[in-house]
């Protein structure tokens, strides 16, 4: 006697547990978090702290090269400088060809900052990443983020 398969129904996932809300959810949690020790130890929100990171890895930088490479909105970039700047930790000079921009950079304070923050950083990754390889982590994250930009191309 043949068995009939019962009709599977997949019930829809609510969106609150579709990937891009718990992701949203997650980078929040992280940079709620991050405050939480950088503010307190470096006196740098995380707008300023990502700044200071990009700077670190690739400067100087132009106040739209920041806002891209640290991912920050173009506003805050301009406040995160200014405060930055007031503290002596980034300064600014004069674009060689567009007198329009500035280019900033770390001062020798900030960079050393940066090297002062860094094993914090790496600590707190290492909880975070608590169960989980790095590689793996970065595979998921790195193919999430080719199909993301695919969604850009084609929406």
């Amino acid at each position: 006697m043949a068995r009939k398969k019962a009709a599977h129904r997949e019930t829809p996932t609510p969106l609150t547990g579709l990937v891009a809300f718990r992701l949203i959810h997650l980078a929040d949690t992280i940079s709620r978090a991050a405050t939480l020790v950088f503010e307190k130890q470096f006196g740098l929100n995380n707008s300023e702290l990502r700044a200071m990171i990009a700077l670190r890895d690739m400067q100087p930088l132009t106040i739209a090269q920041l806002s891209r490479a640290g991912h920050i909105d173009k506003a805050w970039v301009s406040r995160s400088v200014a405060s930055l700047l007031d503290r002596g930790l980034v300064s600014r000079e004069a674009h060689p060809t567009d007198q329009r921009m500035a280019l900033i950079r770390l001062t020798p304070t900030g960079l050393d900052l940066t090297r002062t923050f860094e094993p914090v950083a790496h600590a707190r990754q290492k909880r975070l990443l608590a169960g989980l390889s790095q590689r793996d982590a970065f595979r998921v994250i790195d193919l999430l983020q080719k199909n993301a930009d695919q969604l850009l191309k084609e929406p």
